[in-house]
C-alpha cells in the first residue's frame, strides 16, 4: 500500500541552501559547456584514479578532496544547540539530496554539489564522523569524507550506486524525539523518500547525531539509517490428513518449530 508520512513536510527547495567551497563554485559557476554528466568510472577520486585509497592518509581534512595536515578544527564549548537548529539541519540535509538527483537527472555537475553539500552538512573536517548508510553490506561504515561521497553519487565502493541520484522528489523527517545536551543533539525517528519517477514512498528508520561548531553551524557527527524490521510471515496451516485416514490429528508448536502427527 502507499506510505504516509506523518512528519512536518520538507518540501525541496530547489535553491541551494548549503555554503559552497571555493572549489565546487568554480564548477557549478563555469558555462555548461565546461562540463557535461561524467561516468561514474572516470570520476577523479573513483576506483580508476591514479591515485589509491591506500595512498590516502587516514584521516583527510580537506572534504572529498586531497589529503592536507591541516589540524581538524575544533568546537567551542558552550554553544547550546536548540530543536529549532535540529530540524533546520534536517531541512538543508533533504533538500541536499533532492537538489543533487535533480542535478544528476538535468546533466549539471552533481558531484560538485554532493561534494559542497556534504562539506556544509557533515563534520568530517572537525573530527571522526559515525555513518552508516542503508544500502551498504561490503563497507557497511563510512569514516571518511570520500566513502560518504561515493555512497550517495557513486564512486570506488563497487556496491555503491549513488543513493542521492536515485532521484528523489521530496524527503520528510518525523523524529521520535530529539535530546539536547549542550552543544550535541541526538535525533531519532523515520524519514520518507519519494521516488521521482514513480512517486512511491520508501520508508527508513534513522539516528543522527548533530554538534554546533565554533562558527555556530551545526553538522552531521552520527548518521545511522535501516530499514524497518520485518515480521517473519505466519506458519502454514497444517497439512490436511490423506483421504481415507479416519486417524485424528493435532499440531505441536514449541518455538519455532511447528510438527504435525497423526494420532
Amino acid at each position: 500500500g502507499v506510505i504516509k508520512s506523518p512528519s512536518r513536510k520538507h518540501a525541496p527547495k530547489m535553491q541551494t541552501t548549503f555554503t559552497l567551497t571555493t572549489f565546487a563554485a568554480a564548477l557549478l559557476l563555469a558555462p555548461a559547456s565546461a562540463y557535461s554528466a561524467q561516468p561514474r568510472s572516470s570520476v577523479a577520486w573513483g576506483k580508476n584514479s591514479a591515485v589509491s585509497r591506500s595512498a590516502v592518509s587516514p584521516r583527510p581534512v580537506m572534504i572529498f578532496g586531497a589529503s592536507t595536515t591541516e589540524a581538524p578544527k575544533k568546537a567551542v564549548k558552550g554553544l547550546k544547540i536548540t530543536e529549532e537548529e535540529v530540524e533546520a539541519a534536517q531541512d538543508a540535509w533533504a533538500n541536499g539530496v533532492v537538489a543533487i538527483g535533480k542535478a544528476f537527472t538535468e546533466g549539471g555537475n552533481h558531484v560538485a554539489m554532493a561534494t559542497a553539500a556534504a562539506s556544509d552538512l557533515y563534520a568530517y573536517d572537525y573530527g571522526n564522523v559515525l555513518f552508516k548508510p542503508t544500502r551498504c553490506a561490503d563497507m557497511q561504515f563510512r569514516p571518511e569524507a570520500k566513502d560518504a561521497l561515493s555512497y550517495f553519487v557513486g564512486g570506488y565502493v563497487e556496491e555503491d550506486t549513488g543513493f542521492a541520484i536515485q532521484p528523489w522528489s521530496n524527503v520528510d523527517f518525523n523524529n521520535h524525539g530529539v535530546n539536547i545536551c549542550g552543544d550535541t543533539a541526538i535525533a531519532m525517528g523515520n524519514y520518507y523518500f519519494t521516488d521521482a519517477t514513480t512517486g512511491d514512498k520508501s520508508l527508513v528508520e534513522y539516528t543522527f547525531g548533530y554538534r554546533k561548531f565554533e562558527e555556530g553551524k551545526v553538522r552531521i557527527f552520527l548518521h545511522h539509517s535501516s530499514v524497518p524490521y520485518q515480521k517473519p510471515s505466519a506458519a502454514p496451516a497444517a497439512a490436511a490428513a490423506p483421504a481415507g485416514d479416519k486417524k485424528a490429528s493435532m499440531t505441536i508448536t514449541s518455538g519455532e518449530k511447528h510438527i504435525h502427527l497423526y494420532l
